[in-house]
């Protein structure tokens, strides 16, 4: 499959160690975070596992940038095209990228929304290891 994203990219140069999750998986790995902040954060975290990273900063930019990865790690709360819309349109057109769901939200509806996708789902703020958690529920439950 070709990896092609329009981002910005991380490759990790580190030697995977024998207990490092997803050891045996280098995945394309794709960001939608509207946060600066976070967006750095999970660009460092998930390089420093030996991932290759792309970041957008919005729905409209992961579209734009034709970005096909193993999973994307997409923000609910996105101003314009909302996290929830993105995955949806990403099923509705067959693409076969994993989703992991990351949210500030906790409220009824977006719950239920995220029940819905029967994609795994972190509130923020989470860990690494829920993260790394997450990135293997959703590239292994097919």
């Amino acid at each position: 499959m070709s990896q092609k994203c329009g981002a910005t990219r991380a490759h990790s140069t580190r030697t995977l160690q024998k207990d490092d999750m997803l050891n045996r998986d280098r995945l394309v790995l794709a960001v939608v975070e509207d946060d600066p902040d976070i967006r750095s954060a999970l660009f460092r975290l998930l390089g420093s596992h030996g991932h290759e990273v792309h970041l957008f900063p919005s729905a409209e930019a992961y579209l734009a940038g034709d970005c096909r990865a193993d999973c994307a790690i997409l923000d609910i709360q996105l101003p314009g095209i909302s996290g929830l819309d993105l995955e949806g349109r990403m099923r509705k057109a067959g693409s076969g990228t994993m989703v992991v769901f990351i949210t500030a939200g906790d409220d009824p509806q977006t719950r239920e929304a995220i029940r819905r996708t029967e994609r795994p789902s972190l509130l923020k703020p989470f860990d690494e290891q829920r993260l790394l958690d997450a990135l293997e529920r959703a590239t292994h439950s097919h």
